[in-house]
């Protein structure tokens, strides 16, 4: 029997079929679609990660043999129970393979059993995958902070959000920097990500945030160059300085629900091409963009008051920006080091027309 969220992931990859071998696109999706369904998702997304959808495609029948590489898989790697592994790849092979696609398929949705599927379960190993984690009180909360992982960080590592009778709201400072982690997976429940937490992971690729997430701190995924891109999560509330600098972001979603952004934000990301500024962020940060030299597109909002210091120096790609009406403020050097062709937008008698006067700039009245 087909459960209410079998039936209407189903449906939504109908409605999105052109969407799903776009990562970020279908990531982007499914948490939005289903925003109460956190923790169902992080499995699908789980198997996702792994290639399944694109395994589905190839494939001409999908069989036990099929489906039991990735159950093992996510035994293996992510200590995950044997039913709700069987449960995920069932929901996969039975949604989109057979109901989708027309795929011949011998595998019928499994019945996922009494909980969610990331938790102190036991794995085919035997061990407790919650066990592996070390932890102290959290600074910020009631409930305890991840400090250190003593199983395979080479990988995969799915955050637990229990630890006996305590929640787990927090990954602390500094816990997993340096560490050749290739994706890390949070678990609905967590809130704040410290500072410098996963800075210099040069390997990781693949974030998996949950809805509960309401701060990262400074530096967070500092130098994360192999992470191309993150759905942040709709209640984030605060982004500290330089959380993304340097990483391999071509472009970052930031949520409504952000009041505050740090400076240097994404500074020194050599691969993002586009940026949309939403309208609850006031003010572009000092040397928010400051050597993004692929930066091509940048759209502002009617709402922006201030743009800082250095806030897109180095540049080189950008040739052009329309500055709106609402901005009384642009810091030194602001456009320093952006295309030899570059030019300003702007509106006749604007602090940007003034702006651009007297720092000798290229402007066009609109």
């Amino acid at each position: 029997m087909i459960c209410i969220f079998e039936q209407d992931f189903e449906a939504m990859l109908r409605q999105y079929e052109n969407s799903i071998d776009d990562k970020r696109q279908f990531t982007a999706l499914v948490k939005d679609i289903f925003p109460e369904e956190a923790k169902n998702i992080n499995l699908i997304l789980m198997a996702y990660n792994m290639g399944i959808a694109q395994d589905i495609q190839k494939a001409n029948l999908l069989n036990n043999t099929f489906a039991f590489r990735y159950v093992k898989q996510l035994m293996d790697d992510y200590g995950i129970s044997r039913v709700n592994a069987d449960w995920i790849v069932s929901v996969w092979c039975s949604c989109y393979g057979n109901k989708v696609l027309g795929k011949a398929c011998d595998i019928s949705v499994q019945k996922q059993g009494g909980g969610p599927a990331i938790k102190d379960n036991k794995s085919y190993s035997g061990k407790s995958y919650g066990d592996l984690f070390v932890y102290e009180k959290s600074r910020r909360g009631n409930g305890l902070a991840v400090t250190g992982f003593r199983g395979d960080k080479n990988k995969t590592i799915i955050f637990q959000n229990r630890s006996g009778n305590e929640n787990v709201i927090e990954i602390a400072d500094n816990s997993f920097s340096k560490c050749s982690i290739e994706e890390a997976i949070l678990t609905e429940g967590f809130k704040y990500i410290g500072l410098n937490t996963f800075s210099d992971c040069e390997k990781l690729h693949q974030v998996v945030l949950p809805v509960s997430v309401e701060e990262i701190e400074n530096s967070a995924f500092e130098n994360c160059n192999s992470l191309k891109s993150i759905s942040l999560p709709v209640l984030l509330k605060t982004i500290g300085d330089a959380a993304f600098k340097g990483t391999g972001l071509r472009t970052l979603d930031i949520p409504k629900s952000v009041f505050w952004i740090g400076d240097d934000l994404l500074a020194e990301c050599q691969s993002l091409e586009h940026i949309k500024i939403p309208d609850n962020i006031a003010r572009i940060t000092d040397r928010m963009f400051m050597n993004c030299s692929r930066l091509k597109k940048v759209e502002l909002h009617e709402k922006l008051n201030s743009i800082g210091e250095r806030a897109f120096f180095g540049c080189s790609n950008l040739d052009f920006i329309i500055i709106p009406d609402s901005v009384q403020q642009i810091g030194q050097d602001a456009f320093a080091g952006t295309d030899n062709m570059f030019i300003v937008q702007c509106s006749f008698g604007s602090f940007a027309e003034q702006y651009c006067r007297k720092n000798k700039i290229k402007y066009q009245l609109v």
